[in-house]
């Protein structure tokens, strides 16, 4: 079931206070151990076993055909063992498998030791494909400064080779960013000392590779990080494999992860993939945290720091991958998505970590609030994973949602005057009757949801619900048009007043996408989205912006 094993890491904190509080360390590691294995056992949990035993083989589904199951892929990239890659003292405390049709996932928590002392935590995290393919992460979370670096040593050899990384002419802005190419590199030839900590692309004739540089975070309440980019460090490649080194810091954790094949990962001639590498960044500006993607930190959201990131729900990049031809594209959208159902709360939503100030000025919502936009965007991330991928437990995590949102839509909404809903865009379940304003974009968004999972799974409760909220659209649609600009507003904010600016071409992306799935489903075109549409598209040709 989704979320039902959750990332080890995320505990790290718990289990290393909990272990340096006993003096017989070691005892208490057997004991921790025997209890993970006994949960794992009597929990019921199909495919899912933990081992202090890191030499156990496991049969797995990995490293299988996808085009011919039940054969070997050719070729298929080897899941190390970080415990003999490590110059560290590691032992192993938790590991857990999971096996889904396209990948077969393996974490296992490692405390590493030094000078006889506990020095910290490293998770490390893979994915092993039928294709072949090899994700893996790391993260280093230190007792102390004085803990110091340990490095990992990938044994992936490299000959001669291109390397292709962003760079950022114009600041960190991802749309304005570039490719930069460096042919026929070699082996300790000391490229990466010369270039700036940055994510690197690796072609080769044999062997091609994605490695994110090691990012630093200072941790921060509210799950926010803060990057500490002056102890960043690039990758090395060495004739012995590439070299990853994770640096100490007060208060800190590092990580690194990567995307190794056989086969060629990105086809640079293709302007669609290389736009969409720029796009995903997954560098400085965009990173994934083995738990999620994080953005940088918005200025109304609290504590605010100019380095902070947080982790946001609704998996842009994975959706935008998921359509782009490629290896690489398939690969990390898939990790995305399956990390949506590993991360769903209990309830079936995300949530959001920080605070936004303005949200709490204006209706008392706090951190951890529910956005019904950026929320449904992971559903609905969930429910083209599941068909694009056939694996059944990203469509059980869409339901999940599905179910809550229904529940959330028919109790957090204003009722129009023949029985439609305009549904709050905010939810926070700690002050209770929150009334939030209402914004066209989720309000279209959240019914494509649901025409979508009625689509799919032929729930009535998901086209009753979608009906409710066109209707309170037809309701109210001559209303969201703002006679003064020509423009649509934003927001419904209650007693019949509207207003705030649109979004240049988001809504009208919503309309277009609800226009399509309406006139499937109902056979006809419904007048107000199509007079909705229009409106917009009028104004942005006047205003000369592209749509």
């Amino acid at each position: 079931m989704p979320g039902t094993i959750m990332p080890y890491a995320w505990r790290a904190n718990e289990i290393l206070e909990g272990i340096m509080k006993s003096k017989r360390i070691f005892s208490r590691i057997i004991v921790i151990t025997m209890v993970l294995v006994f949960a794992a056992s009597s929990s019921g949990l199909m495919y899912s076993r933990a081992s202090a035993d890191s030499s156990i083989v496991f049969q797995t589904s990995a490293g299988q055909d996808a085009d011919n199951p039940g054969e070997s892929a050719k070729n298929a990239i080897e899941r190390i063992s970080v415990k003999d890659a490590s110059d560290a003292d590691i032992r192993l405390i938790e590991k857990t498998e999971r096996y889904n049709g396209l990948a077969t996932r393996i974490a296992e928590l490692y405390i590493v030791i030094k000078n006889k002392n506990i020095a910290g935590c490293l998770l490390y995290d893979t994915y092993s494909f039928t294709n072949g393919d090899l994700y893996y992460y790391l993260r280093y979370e230190p007792v102390s400064p004085e803990s110091g670096t340990i490095s990992v040593l990938l044994p992936y050899r490299f000959d001669t080779y291109d390397i292709r990384t962003i760079s950022y002419p114009h600041g960190l802005d991802q749309t304005k960013s570039e490719i930069k190419t460096y042919r026929d590199q070699k082996p300790d030839n000391g490229i990466m000392t010369m270039l700036n900590p940055g994510s690197v692309y690796i072609d080769s004739e044999y062997l091609n590779a994605f490695f994110s540089y090691t990012s630093v975070f200072e941790k921060d309440i509210r799950n926010i990080r803060k990057e500490l980019y002056e102890k960043a460090e690039n990758i090395h490649i060495t004739a012995d494999g590439v070299r990853i080194t994770l640096p100490a810091a007060a208060n800190s954790f590092s990580e690194q992860w990567g995307i190794i094949s056989a086969e060629k990962l990105v086809d640079w001639e293709d302007e669609k993939a290389v736009a969409a590498v720029k796009t995903g960044d997954l560098s400085r500006v965009r990173k994934w945290g083995g738990n999620g993607q994080y953005y940088f930190l918005p200025y109304a959201y609290a504590p605010y720091s100019p380095n902070g990131f947080y982790r946001n729900s609704a998996n842009h990049i994975g959706n935008l991958f998921i359509n782009i031809p490629g290896r690489f594209f398939q690969d990390y959208a898939y990790i995305t998505i399956d990390t949506l159902t590993r991360t769903q709360k209990s309830d079936g939503f995300w949530g959001t970590d920080p605070m936004a100030v303005n949200l709490y000025e204006s209706y008392k919502v706090g951190a951890g609030f529910f956005d019904t936009r950026w929320d449904t965007e992971a559903a609905l991330s969930l429910l083209r994973g599941y068909r694009k991928f056939d694996e059944p437990h990203m469509l059980e995590a869409a339901v999940k949602f599905a179910d809550f949102y229904c529940g959330f839509a028919l109790e957090n909404s204003y009722v129009t005057k023949n029985n439609g809903i305009l549904v709050y865009d905010y939810g926070f379940s700690a002050t209770p009757g929150v009334v939030t304003h209402v914004s066209l974009n989720h309000l279209v968004n959240e019914m494509n949801f649901l025409l979508e999972m009625y689509i799919t799974t032929s729930d009535l409760e998901y086209l009753e619900v979608a009906a409710k909220i066109l209707i309170g659209i037809e309701d109210t649609g001559k209303s969201w048009i703002n006679t003064e600009t020509g423009d649509l507003h934003y927001a419904y904010y209650g007693d019949g007043k509207y207003g705030g600016q649109d979004y240049p071409t988001l809504t009208l992306n919503d309309l277009r996408y609800a226009r399509e799935l309406i006139t499937t489903l109902y056979g006809k075109d419904n007048p107000v989205i199509k007079m909705l549409i229009e409106t917009k598209e009028k104004y942005l040709t006047r205003e000369g912006i592209p749509f």
